[in-house]
C-alpha cells in the first residue's frame, strides 16, 4: 500500500522530508526487494528536475538509498521516474516492512513548480528465498500518495505588541 506521508505539506528548500509511506508485505517466505521505481507527476508541465535536489528511501529510520534528482538524466526515459536498485531490503515473511519516500526540494522555486504532487509506485523488483526474481508492477495500485510544495516561510507568522511600558 501506499499512503500519504504525516506532513503532506512541505516548503521549498526542505531537506529529506518525507512524501509517501510505502508499506510491503510478503507472505509465504521472506524476501529481498532490490530495485523500486518511484515516479512524481505533477499534472501539468513542472519538470521534476526543476523541483528535487535528491530523493531518498527510508526504512526504520536509517536511509538506505539516495538518487540525485535534479537533472533530466536523472529520471527513467524522459519520464518522471527514479529507479533505485541495488537496495538489499530484507522483508521477513507476514511482517509489514514500511519504506519511506523523502525528497530533499531546490530552493527558490519557480511559482509554476510550487504544486501538488502524485507518488506512485511504479514497480518493485525482489527475491524470494529460493532466490527467484520477481518484478511486480504497480505493486500499490491503486494507491497513491500525494504533497504540496509551498513557498519557504509561506506558514511564518510576525507578532508586534506595543506596550505603554515601552
Amino acid at each position: 500500500s501506499l499512503d500519504d506521508a504525516s506532513d503532506d505539506t512541505i516548503e521549498e528548500g526542505a531537506d529529506d522530508a518525507e512524501v509517501a509511506e510505502f508499506t510491503v508485505e510478503f507472505t509465504d517466505g521472506d524476501a529481498e526487494i532490490s530495485r523500486i521505481d518511484v515516479s512524481f507527476d505533477s499534472g501539468d508541465t513542472s519538470d521534476a528536475w526543476d523541483v528535487f535536489d535528491t530523493v531518498s528511501l527510508w526504512v526504520d529510520g536509517d536511509k538506505v538509498a539516495e538518487k540525485n534528482a535534479d537533472d533530466e538524466d536523472d529520471y527513467q526515459n524522459d519520464d518522471m521516474t527514479l529507479r533505485f536498485s541495488g537496495l538489499d531490503i530484507v522483508a521477513m515473511e507476514d511482517d509489514e516492512l514500511e519504506i519511506v519516500v523523502a525528497a530533499s526540494l531546490q530552493n527558490n522555486l519557480d511559482s509554476g513548480d510550487l504544486d501538488t504532487y502524485t507518488v506512485t509506485v511504479e514497480s518493485m523488483r525482489f527475491f524470494d528465498a529460493d532466490g527467484v526474481a520477481t518484478t511486480e508492477s504497480n505493486p500499490a495500485n491503486p494507491d497513491t500518495a500525494s504533497f504540496t510544495i509551498e513557498e519557504a516561510g509561506a506558514d511564518d507568522e510576525l507578532i508586534v505588541k506595543t506596550s505603554s511600558n515601552d
